[in-house]
């Protein structure tokens, strides 16, 4: 049986049959159209006998397979998950939702409207709701990762800086994806190179080399245009990750390298601002904002030592042999100065002839023994016209003091280097 209404010569004989005839015909006609009209509102059509196996089922082709291939076997059978599902019903049930294999393999996504009938027999019929459920979890899947990106984006929004913000989303990243850590990597003579990372070292030796897209796995990667990768990975035993996570890092990765490049020119700003174009050392300010900084970490316990340092005779060697000269006297003198500095020391050109050296973590004879080389240094190099004393210096140094400020440490170390100045004009003059 196939699932058409018999004819009405196949109909069972009865009082019907004889003589009645244009009755019989119109209730035949009456389940026809019941049947169309079920069709019209239905995907499946179907009445189970009182062992649950298909005794009618329409249309001809039910998910791809043959409604009459069917008939005669357990409904039961089509169901994606083990149970009776709603097959089993005991009363009149609408929106009753269960998964039914297809022919090809696939499942689609069934809503039941269901209606026993008496002897244990069981009449219903459904609609195929697969896409209207698959664009609601696509729905929710983007409302979900639209939630979690606006949190993300507001956290680095409170923090203070562009860097902080950047921090700040990586550090996030872990818990939001249940992850063991994030990065931020850039790409470098084919290989990745980190950028910035939160957590465990990314496990650098078992991504893809730049270009090549990431398997699925333990690892999701989301690179923009402009070269950063966004990374997180989650440790072995743990369950993959998701197609969910892998999209909120592709909708992050865009923004994250928008912070970076933000960052990385605010940086250059302030580099520029507290650069010495000439010479390549802090200015003023930003040698001065730098020991600022310096004196507050070192505050209650011996800091170090600030050499105040001045080029003798500048202004005859501009005067003599030009500005250009000149200009590489001041340079030879900062490369000096950056040959004695080690680890934390900062060194800077205040204006003019004048630098400055701050020494982290050392005494007066200390300070005095790896300054003492740069005061009598030689000619100039590359200019021999210059002379063999075209750079000397006169430098003083004051040891920091707790809780002094930069203003009076600078003061007390400018005050040394006039009194060693005056002192070496007088051996010139000898």
């Amino acid at each position: 049986m196939d699932g058409h209404i018999p004819p009405a010569s196949a109909a069972a004989p009865g009082p019907l049959q004889d003589g009645n005839a244009p009755l019989s015909l119109a209730l035949v006609e009456s389940r026809a159209r019941w049947r169309d009209f079920a069709l019209l509102a239905a995907d499946m059509v179907f009445e189970l006998d009182a062992g649950g196996c298909f005794t009618f089922l329409a249309p001809e082709d039910v998910l791809g397979h043959a409604a009459e291939a069917l008939l005669g076997t357990p409904a039961v059978a089509l169901l994606a998950s083990p149970g009776p599902g709603p097959f089993a019903c005991v009363g009149r049930r609408r929106n009753v939702r269960a998964r039914l294999h297809r022919a090809d393999g696939t499942e689609a996504c069934l809503d039941f409207c269901l209606m026993p009938q008496p002897g244990g027999t069981l009449r219903g019929v459904a609609r195929d709701i697969t896409a209207t459920e698959r664009q609601g979890e696509v729905a929710a899947r983007a409302l979900r990762r639209a939630n979690a990106l606006g949190s993300l984006l507001r956290l680095a929004a409170r923090q203070g800086s562009t860097e902080a913000s950047l921090e700040a989303i990586l550090a996030a990243l872990p818990a939001a994806l249940s992850s063991e850590g994030a990065a931020l990597l850039l790409p470098e003579d084919g290989a990745w190179r980190v950028a910035h990372t939160v957590g465990a070292h990314p496990p650098l030796h078992a991504l893809p080399p730049p270009g090549t897209p990431a398997p699925p796995g333990l690892h999701a990667m989301a690179a923009a245009e402009s070269g950063p990768c966004l990374v997180v990975w989650r440790a072995a035993g743990q369950p993959p990750l998701e197609a969910d996570d892998r999209d909120l890092l592709a909708a992050l990765a865009l923004p994250v390298a928008a912070l970076r490049a933000k960052a990385l020119h605010q940086r250059e700003l302030t580099d520029a601002a507290d650069g010495d174009a000439l010479t390549g050392l802090l200015n003023r300010r930003g040698f001065t904002d730098a020991l600022a900084r310096r004196l507050w970490v070192a505050s209650g316990r011996p800091g170090g030592a600030l050499i105040f340092l001045d080029l003798d005779g500048l202004k005859p060697l501009n005067d003599r042999l030009g500005h250009e000269v000149g200009d590489a006297a001041l340079r030879a003198m900062a490369a000096r100065l950056r040959s004695v500095a080690t680890g934390h020391d900062l060194v800077g050109r205040l204006g003019g002839d004048e630098f400055c050296l701050w020494m982290d973590g050392v005494d007066a004879a200390q300070a005095a023994e790896r300054i003492r080389h740069v005061g009598n240094p030689g000619p100039l190099p590359g200019i021999p016209e210059a002379g063999p004393t075209a750079l000397r210096a006169s430098f003083g140094i004051a040891l920091a003091m707790p809780e002094e400020e930069v203003g009076a440490l600078l003061s007390r170390a400018d005050a040394a280097m006039y009194v060693a100045k005056r002192a070496n004009a007088g051996e010139r003059r000898r």
